[in-house]
């Protein structure tokens, strides 16, 4: 681990943006998306990521605090998962893109840019694992953690793999259920993995309704996703 690097941190972001153009360029044929569209949709995406993350740190911090248990995040990769297809949608109505093929070509390169992010955690010692005789020592914690970034990196991965076999195979799926589909079976992996995190506050592990706060935030993304699948296969919308 390399505590307090920036690049460690922050460089896997950049890592994450390249990759997230390489995917976007090399499939938007496949989506009807024009390769001038996909590389300005990628820039978008990318900003909008960093102002979706920022903000969920914001509403982090202050709920944290709120609650007794102030706890600062500067930077929560989840919001890039809640706010970044909200201003996405505004952004491709504005500039006449069909926001369906933009959002299912940029849904593997969002999360891409998570796992990488998340491997950045690894790196820099944050968002450590629950102390573990036979895991990685943290700085942060002061003893060997269970590598519980490195496991959603895993698990995102396959996350990615799998939703996208269904995206490109499976009969039932539409135009723009790319996303739902992944983000609700993301929510499921996050809200599993949240248990072998660790927390120096019991206030903040059980932050509501015996769940914390990114576990209650999985749930609202997962039921979210419910809902909008359906909703969007009756639209039935088209590339």
């Amino acid at each position: 681990m390399f505590k307090g690097s920036i690049f460690a941190y922050y460089g896997m972001y950049l890592v994450g943006f390249a990759l997230m153009m390489l995917v976007s360029r090399r499939t938007c044929g496949r989506y009807r998306v024009g390769k001038t569209d996909a590389v300005s949709g990628t820039l978008i995406t990318y900003v909008a990521g960093i102002a979706g993350a920022l903000l969920m740190g914001k509403i982090f911090t202050a709920v944290s605090t709120a609650v007794g248990s102030p706890s600062v995040s500067n930077v929560a990769i989840f919001g890039a998962v809640i706010f970044t297809p909200l201003m996405l949608l505004a952004v491709f109505r504005l500039m006449r893109l069909n926001p369906a093929a933009m959002l299912d070509l940029l849904t593997p390169g969002i999360f891409i840019i998570l796992a990488c992010a998340k491997f950045g955690c690894a790196l820099h010692g944050c968002c450590a694992g629950v102390p573990w005789s036979h895991g990685i020592y943290n700085p942060y914690v002061g003893e060997k953690v269970f590598p519980v970034q490195i496991c959603e990196v895993a698990t995102m991965a396959a996350v990615i793999l799998l939703t996208q076999l269904t995206v490109r195979r499976a009969r039932f799926i539409r135009p723009g259920m790319a996303f739902p589909l992944t983000a609700g079976v993301y929510a499921v992996t996050r809200f599993l993995w949240e248990f072998a995190r660790y927390y120096d506050s019991d206030r903040l592990r059980r932050f509501s309704l015996g769940m914390s706060f990114w576990q209650l935030a999985c749930v609202i993304t997962l039921a979210a996703s419910a809902v909008l699948l359906p909703v969007i296969y009756k639209k039935d919308l088209k590339y």
